[in-house]
């Protein structure tokens, strides 16, 4: 008798697992480590350096302190920090990736940060919390004795105790009376003509001169700023 050959079917559920566990395993050890490889290179591609910047008020209108802090993770080839051009002296502070600057000036802060992707950005922030104004003469009144100033300075105000003048024969003089709360002094006028120095808070000074027969004020080059 010839033997007769017995064919089994597999059960159709049986196919469907194996059919879902190859899926599942294309989709777990190919398509899924694909598609993560390729987002990671795309991330270290493409991505840019960040920071975080804080300018502090000002107290004197003098100085303000300036934080910088690297946020990016990823390696730097390169961070170049100026203020109008010229580099910033920065101090480290606490945390690894944290540096300090006093800022003497007002201008504008050029920030220029890399990554060894070479994927750049470049910032801008303005400062101008600080005091650079000259005082100012708001008004005068001239007599053949005496010489009123009325002084204004809008910020750190005027510094009073610093006034005086000098005559056009070189002799230093200070004022007959000052009146801080009207904002004004009083000065002795010569013959030989008077240059007041009035100077503000944060140091900046303004020399108007003053004769009997006219007035002259200094051009803003003559006119110094010493906290710049």
């Amino acid at each position: 008798m010839e033997q007769q050959r017995v064919y089994r079917r597999t059960p159709a559920r049986r196919r469907n697992s194996i059919l879902r566990f190859e899926w599942v395993r294309l989709l777990l050890f190919y398509i899924l480590p694909f598609v993560v490889v390729n987002l990671i290179i795309f991330f270290l591609v493409t991505t840019k350096p960040s920071y975080e910047l804080n300018i502090d008020d000002t107290n004197d209108y003098r100085t303000t302190d300036l934080t910088f802090t690297i946020t990016s993770f990823m390696p730097l080839r390169s961070v170049t920090i100026t203020l109008d051009g010229e580099p910033l002296d920065l101090t480290q502070i606490g945390r690894k990736k944290s540096y300090r600057s006093t800022i003497t000036h007002n201008g504008v802060l050029e920030i220029h940060m890399e990554n060894f992707n070479h994927m750049a950005i470049t910032g801008y922030a303005v400062i101008d919390v600080l005091d650079n104004e000259l005082p100012d003469v708001t008004s005068y009144t001239l007599t053949e004795d005496h010489l009123t100033l009325w002084l204004s300075d809008t910020q750190s105000g005027i510094d009073y105790d610093s006034l005086s003048a000098v005559t056009g024969d070189g002799r230093i003089i200070a004022p007959l009376s000052i009146d801080r709360n009207a904002g004004t002094a009083v000065f002795a006028i010569d013959t030989t003509g008077l240059t007041v120095t009035i100077r503000d808070m944060s140091g900046n000074e303004y020399q108007p001169s003053f004769s009997l027969t006219e007035v002259i004020e200094e051009a803003d080059n003559a006119a110094t700023h010493p906290a710049e």
